[in-house]
């Protein structure tokens, strides 16, 4: 009987530490998985990437992950390769998992690896990716269902099953001497965590739900709206179920009216109605608009920054900020039409690193007016030709993997009708150049004549997928058959099919 109480009193024992140690461990650890991984393969390499926030590894120093071989045996070396990408060019920091756990087990198990263990990772620097990659010669199917960064948790480390009899602990025998730079595939597949989550508690379809004020902004800077005007778009803009208006006034001023003031008018009555903002600012060079000359001498990276800078009233946490809204407008040398026989980029090379260069430097911006980390940069907003070859099928898009990992999201201003084709098969294909990437759709509306309403029917429906995170109507009013609302206010027939899907009611 004595006997007896002893062993209930240490499974007791037991599972309390178990239970309090893994609600410790859960509310300390960062989750880098946004859904389990399956690596399976007749026999060669499977790999699965992940991108992760930059920053993961800072404070950390251990790694567990969640897995079940199957009763595969892992092979030594990258054959069974667990890596961090650092830097962002993809340098591969890894252990090999078969000196972790136990091997050729076909039972869910769980190890802790310290970040020690990884050859050359530096904890304290950024890193791109988190990637397992298994090569083998024989079938396979390996389970990874949790990857988690934590630390100084305590050991040994029980794996979450009822049996004692199943509990691992790690046990590495051998750490890596070198660190291998392979060439990685063609296109990377990470499936970033939720970039932005919704303002609002209405039902909604995605987490950007925004509506561009271009007409009304880029284009009067010279005949601006009053105040009343302006108040009655923004409640006309809550009405339809934005979260988001997107600005589109330029960087500097032309002769005939103050860019920045206007603006300011708008971000002040966009705030009052409790929305976010998408700035998609330009500089008037860049483009050559208002008579100014188009001009690639400019150093339009510090345009950018000198005016977050001066105008930190403008922004707040969780705006959206796009350096350039549409980048390759301004011309690629050798890739697409340079207006005015100008080419603001030398090539596909010179402007994926543009692309990346002006994010560092609005980042850095926005530190400096103390808005480091909370403004989200980037969403460029390509045409499908430039993101994955849309229509030409010797074509595969120019965006870098470098410049997409970056990013940590494709956004496109697209409108597929004009060419006769549609947002569901470009959006599938787009799914297939770059799976489980993030997608905004930065511009689209009915910009041509035919049953506006079944064109947002076809359209909005068809972004309304996992993979469509955002969504901005281009544009909310006045004109063209895009608009939504008329010069009186009154509410075009597509209006309504427009807010059935922002408030999710169709």
């Amino acid at each position: 009987m004595k006997r007896l109480f002893l062993k209930i009193f240490f499974v007791i024992i037991f599972l309390s530490f178990f239970s309090n140690y893994s609600t410790a461990h859960a509310a300390s650890s960062t989750e880098l998985l946004t859904k389990p991984w399956t690596l399976t393969a007749s026999n060669g390499a499977s790999e699965q990437y992940q991108l992760i926030d930059p920053n993961a590894l800072k404070g950390n120093t251990n790694l567990r992950i969640t897995y079940n071989l199957k009763g595969t045996c892992l092979l030594d070396g990258d054959a069974s390769a667990i890596i961090f990408d650092q830097p962002i060019n993809r340098t591969w920091r890894y252990i090999s998992l078969s000196k972790y756990g136990k091997n050729c087990n076909a039972n869910e198990q769980t190890v802790d690896i310290p970040l020690s263990h990884f050859n050359n990772l530096d904890p304290s620097l950024q890193v791109g990716t988190f990637h397992v990659r298994i090569w083998n010669d024989k079938p396979y199917s390996i389970d990874i269902t949790s990857a988690s960064l934590y630390s100084n948790a305590p050991t040994p480390t029980p794996t979450p099953t009822p049996s004692p009899s199943n509990v691992s602990t790690p046990t590495p025998t051998t750490r890596p001497t070198s660190s291998p730079t392979p060439t990685p595939p063609p296109t990377p597949t990470p499936t970033p965590k939720p970039i932005i989550t919704t303002s609002t508690s209405q039902k909604a379809s995605w987490s950007i739900q925004s509506v561009s004020s271009m007409k009304e902004t880029k284009d009067r800077i010279c005949g601006q709206r009053s105040t009343e005007f302006i108040q009655k778009w923004v409640d006309k803009a809550v009405e339809v179920g934005a979260n988001y208006v997107a600005i589109e006034t330029p960087y500097d001023s032309p002769s005939c009216g103050n860019s920045v003031l206007y603006t300011k008018t708008w971000v002040n009555l966009i705030r009052s109605r409790g929305l976010k903002i998408w700035h998609r600012h330009m500089p008037l060079a860049f483009e050559g608009i208002y008579d100014t000359p188009k001009n690639p001498s400019i150093d339009y990276l510090t345009i950018i920054s000198n005016y977050i800078k001066a105008n930190p009233s403008f922004f707040q946490q969780g705006d959206i900020f796009t350096p350039i809204p549409e980048p390759q407008n301004g011309g690629i040398a050798g890739v697409n039409y340079c207006p005015y026989g100008i080419c603001i980029f030398k090539n596909a090379k010179d402007f994926n690193a543009w692309l990346r260069n002006a994010m560092d430097v609005s980042e850095s911006a926005f530190a400096q007016i103390g808005l480091g980390g909370k403004i989200k940069i980037g969403y460029y907003g390509f045409d499908g030709y430039i993101a994955w070859g849309d229509n030409n099928p010797d074509w595969d898009g120019i965006l870098e993997d470098q410049t997409v990992l970056k990013m940590g999201n494709i956004t496109i201003d697209h409108y597929p009708e004009i060419v006769g084709d549609t947002m569901q098969n470009d959006l599938n294909e787009l799914e297939s150049r770059y799976p489980n990437i993030p997608i905004i759709i930065g511009e689209w509306g009915t910009i041509t004549s035919n049953n506006t309403e079944n064109q947002v029917i076809q359209s909005m429906g068809a972004a309304r997928r996992p993979s469509v995170v955002g969504f901005n109507y281009w544009h909310f009013g006045m004109g063209g058959h895009e608009e939504l609302i008329r010069e009186d206010f009154t509410n075009k027939p597509q209006f309504d099919e427009v807010q059935s899907y922002f408030k999710r009611l169709r």
